[in-house]
């Protein structure tokens, strides 16, 4: 993923112990003493103090080297030093700003939150640790609802209700719209991929044996259609095995649950989260892009080779329990929320290739994850570089956590209250995106 930091490596170790963090989820231990000492350099430029902002004169540092200073404080910053005078005001957009701007190696991310109607611009920081309100961009217009349904970069793709793709820059509000695509069967996946100076999104839909690709590439301004397999095949045993009766396996089974009820374990996403599908890098740079099925199944799409692979289930079907898939550092990795033997547990597993089986990688702890018991929750994900923002939401219950994988940290977000009120705003899902000024659609 284009911007990321120099600590993306997973190294993961099982018997880590887990932390309960209430300072910055992206600050580590071996960085604490290094980060104070740039605190101290940076207050010196810091937005927070206006009086200090109010004693440099205006006129008095050269464009470009204040540029290149105010390009490394916090985005958040940028809108604050508007109000200093009239230089800084139209700097912000000027060709020395976002070059320099351009120049800066990794911004930390912010999360494009999503509540239920989709009419609230609200973001969280990561780097100040703080949640912002934004104005939605005019070409979301109200009067007709926009989801957002895949991140990449410093861009968001958001699918009207008229089914048309708007590609977005939350930060600055610029919009493009795509070429109108006509789909009338179900869509699985909407993954996107961006580099420094273009970005492509990738739909699957219809139904095997005749699924469907559709790629957009904003360098050449149109949907291509790639070949693929009409074949899936099944990860067994550490090799690949054709799958049979594909056209009459819907992946729905039927059970009792702990109530003696019939319940069928179709998973029926979020229509926040419809679309829950990730895209990462094989070998070569392949681009596969996973998703799940109706019945909670990993389905994973060679996008080159046009080839399709169906990954064993998780868990047995029995057991309730809610899940979303996520990359994170160019892994695929998938998040449950289980309830099991009287508790709740939030868990992380990785596919291994080698064991040909799904491994636990991190767990919540539990005194965190007792809070959704018979809460009968949905857990929506989303992954960026070492982070794992986990939305739970039900009719009672609603909670952000932020994981750091690395450090197997674990940040419940404070309450995020609306403008001018009391009331505290529920989120059932987020899109990651690098706050960037100089990124265009």
């Amino acid at each position: 993923m284009p911007g990321t930091s120099s600590n993306c490596g997973i190294a993961m170790e099982n018997q880590l112990v887990p932390v309960v963090l209430k300072r910055s989820i992206m600050d580590t231990h071996d960085e604490k003493n290094s980060k104070q000492k740039r605190r101290k350099i940076n207050a010196s430029f810091s937005c927070e103090d206006p009086m200090i902002i109010d004693n440099i004169p205006c006129g008095e540092l050269h464009e470009d080297l204040l540029a290149r200073v105010l390009a490394r404080l916090p985005v958040s910053s940028f809108f604050r030093f508007r109000s200093v005078c009239k230089g800084w005001n139209s700097m912000i957009y000027s060709p020395s700003f976002l070059n320099a701007c351009s120049e800066v190696p990794f911004r930390c991310p912010w999360f494009y939150m999503v509540d239920s109607n989709f009419d609230q611009g609200i973001v969280y920081d990561t780097e100040v640790n703080k949640w912002h309100h934004i104005n939605l961009p005019s070409c979301l217009s109200k009067n007709v609802k926009c989801k957002p349904v895949a991140s990449a970069g410093a861009l968001i793709c958001f699918e009207s209700s008229l089914g048309n793709f708007i590609m977005c820059n939350p930060l600055t509000g610029q919009c493009c719209r795509l070429p109108h695509l006509k789909i009338t069967q179900t869509i699985h996946a909407i993954t996107m991929v961006a580099s420094k100076n273009s970005y492509k999104v990738i739909l699957i839909y219809g139904d095997l044996p005749t699924f469907v690709m559709k790629v957009y590439d904003s360098s050449k301004h149109y949907w291509s259609q790639p070949s693929i397999s009409c074949n899936i095949k099944e990860r067994r045993y550490g090799k690949c095995y054709l799958k049979q009766n594909i056209g009459s396996d819907d992946g729905t089974v039927y059970f009792l649950n702990k109530g003696g009820n019939v319940v069928a374990s179709d998973v029926r996403r979020s229509p926040s989260k419809e679309y829950s599908s990730i895209l990462t890098s094989g070998y070569g740079g392949e681009e596969i892009v996973y998703f799940l099925n109706r019945g909670g199944k990993v389905v994973a799409c060679n996008t080159h080779k046009g080839l399709w692979y169906e990954y064993p289930p998780l868990l047995p079907s029995p057991l309730e329990y809610s899940l979303d898939i996520v990359n994170c550092g160019g892994r695929m990795f998938v998040v449950v929320l289980l309830e099991f033997l009287e508790s709740a547990h939030v868990r992380i597993w990785e596919y291994n290739e080698t064991q040909s089986e799904w491994v636990q990688v991190l767990a919540m702890p539990p005194s965190m994850s007792q809070q959704y018991y018979e809460k009968k929750a949905d857990i929506n994900c989303i992954g960026y570089d070492n982070l794992i923002m986990i939305c739970i939401s039900s009719g009672q219950f609603n909670s952000q956590v932020l994981c750091n994988i690395v450090e197997n940290s674990w940040l419940e977000l404070p309450p995020c209250y609306l403008p001018g009120s009391q009331k505290v705003e529920k989120f059932v899902s987020a899109f990651p995106f690098e706050p960037k000024l100089e990124a265009s659609v």
